[in-house]
């Protein structure tokens, strides 16, 4: 199994996602009670053994490296995230799986980690396509993804069904290689507005 990498940023580190985290995942979802949103899946007392089992086991196959987003001042495990679809073949893959505390939703947290993950995408592991997908539902998540200046490709219909039975329509959207060097210089700049004190 290879290790995730540990990403530091100036507000948050991405660190290995590993079993033990299972308190602070839950602790992290009461946050706003995120388990019950209909459009993703984030872990309850309930779910998170079975969470952390399918994200470590598609880690040891190769085809993910699950991370704890966790605050660089306190450690505390603030949401997840993870690189996943892993195809070096290919040289691509897709950024998901991400949820933040609701606390934590709506500020920089989340440029910065896009920031650390597409720069290790492309400038580590050399991806010349990183995806994104959300569900058509998700609103927010569909700006957010926007905002990064990614390329909405289209809405795939019934591409996944979802715990409570619904068959969930997602829109994929896709950063290539070429696009990078914009989309970086933006994220930057924005980051470096959402951190500026005051």
């Amino acid at each position: 199994m290879h290790p995730a990498p540990t990403l530091t940023g100036t507000l948050v580190t991405l660190r290995q996602l590993e079993a033990s985290d299972a308190p602070a995942l839950v602790g992290a979802a009461a946050d706003g009670e995120l388990w019950d949103l209909r459009w993703t899946v984030v872990p309850s007392a309930a779910s998170v053994d079975d969470y952390l089992a399918k994200a470590l086991r598609d880690q040891r196959q190769g085809s993910a490296l699950p991370f704890a987003v966790t605050l660089r001042a306190s450690g505390q495990v603030i949401g997840s995230t993870r690189l996943w679809n892993i195809e070096p073949e290919h040289r691509k893959l897709e950024i998901g799986h991400t949820w933040y505390a609701r606390s934590w939703q709506r500020s920089a947290v989340n440029t910065e980690c896009k920031l650390m993950l597409l720069r290790h995408a492309f400038e580590q592991l050399r991806c010349v396509r990183v995806q994104l997908t959300t569900d058509v539902l998700n609103e927010a998540s569909r700006a957010a993804i926007a905002r990064l200046g990614a390329v909405e490709e289209g809405i795939i219909r019934n591409e996944r069904i979802m715990p409570d039975g619904r068959r969930r329509s997602s829109v994929r959207y896709s950063i290539i290689d070429d696009e990078w060097p914009a989309v970086r210089s933006r994220l930057e700049l924005r980051l470096a507005r959402l951190l500026a004190p005051g």
